[in-house]
């Protein structure tokens, strides 16, 4: 009865849902005995501010459960804990994380709970493009397409999952070759990439009422100085400055000259403790 109301899960997170559960199907088989549990990459953001939860649709939408429920939840928790294990002060401060791998997303953490994030009702990210997905794109621009182009939910889904993003500017998401590349199309995706993160990261400060911490994560977050370097450049005015020379050796703590301060966390992560919770078995 569990495995089948997660199979109910799948519309909502096409990409992961399914390999997980054939996952777990997998290991039933070859271990029957072994219990299996569940982490909810949503629980994170069980606390998100009433304001952030309430998508603006019709109410008989809502009651469907059309809402924000936000993802990387768990890689959230993660740097948190990674940084807070540097400085405690973060567990009572305004911190906004960026999360930015495969998948990117920005969430807005004060006193050591998700109030706001980017991502809603499914992994498709909102306001930031990831390597192969959209991130924010006008609904009337998927109306167009199944109205007069005749496309089907199917196409629209291997297109906003699959093709769109960094790809779908660039022709591929790999950041790493992107950051190298002079062509006008590359330099285009990692410019609206980096400018659409700053402005989220702006964003969530706002909904916050500040900003005392900025937490980079994630394979691109923790691997792309530079990049990083581009987006706090673009939130100056907020008071962020990178110290060049640990941005670019990698530093856990990054070190400016301003009122927030950068973290770098992914490279901790691999031997960061997973929440000590228990979880319902599949």
């Amino acid at each position: 009865m569990r495995s089948l109301k997660l199979d109910a899960l799948v519309p909502f997170a096409p990409l992961h849902q399914p390999v997980a559960l054939a996952f777990a199907r997998a290991a039933r088989m070859r271990w029957p005995h072994a219990r299996q549990g569940v982490a909810f990459d949503t629980d994170f953001h069980a606390s998100l501010a009433p304001w952030s939860r309430r998508l603006p649709v019709p109410e008989a939408w809502d009651a469907l459960g059309i809402r924000r429920y936000g993802f990387h939840g768990l890689a959230f928790a993660s740097a948190l804990r990674i940084v807070a294990s540097h400085d405690a002060g973060i567990l009572k401060g305004r911190a906004v994380f960026a999360h930015l791998g495969g998948g990117c997303s920005v969430c807005a953490v004060e006193g050591g709970r998700s109030r706001d994030t980017t991502m809603a009702l499914t992994p498709l990210p909102g306001g930031i493009p990831s390597p192969t997905r959209s991130g924010d794109l006008d609904p009337g621009a998927l109306l167009y397409l199944l109205r007069h182009e005749r496309l089907d939910a199917q196409a629209l889904e291997n297109g906003l999952y699959r093709s769109a993003g960094l790809a779908g500017i660039a022709g591929h998401g790999d950041m790493r070759v992107l950051l190298t590349d002079p062509g006008p199309q590359a330099q285009l995706a990692v410019e609206l990439f980096a400018v659409r993160i700053a402005q989220s990261i702006a964003a969530m400060a706002t909904g916050i009422g500040g900003l005392d911490h900025v937490v980079f994560s994630g394979g691109i977050g923790h691997r792309a100085p530079g990049l990083r370097a581009r987006i706090v450049a673009r939130l100056g005015w907020l008071g962020l400055a990178l110290a060049p020379e640990d941005n670019n050796a990698g530093a856990v703590r990054i070190p400016q000259r301003g009122a927030a301060r950068p973290y770098g966390t992914s490279r901790s992560m691999k031997n960061a403790n997973w929440p000590n919770r228990r979880w319902p078995g599949l």
